[in-house]
């Protein structure tokens, strides 16, 4: 199989720097980058199965991308982004300043069992994302089928991590590098060992500002 790991497009809690939450939907620019994303892909015109977080912002991005290439997306509730509870919505800076204990020890990186406050933790939340890509993996892996999955930077940070054989230990902050939109590739054989074809690929985008 090959797998085809996409971020969302550009959304409103990007640009303004918020804790995101499910409702976040994408900007203009952030459907613009979609439809990019899905003319490059409708070109290709391999892709076989497409799946999304379910959150809005990704589920957007890949309704964009499914109705370019004639399929829907399938949504995975396991690829959504970190469930941030009663944090999601605030600005960043809002939230550092009204819980700045809090605040030093996430951006230590080491805060994988804390969770946020009606939320859950790192832990658990790369343990849901990569029980999600295995069982995807595990459900193509010896067929050659192109798949196309649509997700969020964190969610694509610990998927990351396990690519390359870090370690799960920390926050893969090193891996939070996906551009919205962008591509990457691997080919994944029957033993569910990955090759990178492509990593965080976005000249399909063209003049697009990539920033987040």
């Amino acid at each position: 199989m090959h797998l085809l790991l996409l971020r969302h497009g550009q959304s409103l809690g990007n640009i303004e720097a918020r804790i995101q939450g499910d409702d976040d939907p994408l900007t203009e620019h952030g459907r613009t980058q979609a439809r990019a994303a899905a003319a490059h892909l409708g070109a290709r015109g391999d892709i076989t199965h497409l799946y999304t977080s379910s959150l809005m912002r990704a589920h957007e991005t890949a309704s964009i991308i499914g109705a370019a290439i004639g399929l829907d997306a399938m949504p995975v509730p396991g690829l959504a982004e970190i469930n941030a509870g009663t944090a999601a919505g605030m600005l960043w800076t809002e939230w550092s300043r009204q819980f700045p204990e809090e605040a030093a020890r996430r951006v230590s990186n080491t805060h994988l069992m804390e969770a946020w406050e009606g939320g859950e933790s790192a832990r658990v939340f790369a343990n849901r994302v990569l029980a999600a890509y295995d069982e995807i993996v595990t459900r193509h892996r010896r067929t050659n089928d192109v798949v196309a999955l649509v997700s969020h930077g964190g969610a694509l940070a610990w998927i990351s991590a396990r690519i390359h054989g870090d370690s799960l230990d920390s926050w893969p902050a090193t891996r939070s590098g996906f551009l919205n939109c962008s591509i990457s590739e691997l080919a994944i054989d029957a033993d569910s060992t990955s090759t990178i074809v492509a990593w965080n690929q976005h000249a399909h985008l063209g003049d697009l500002d990539t920033s987040s």
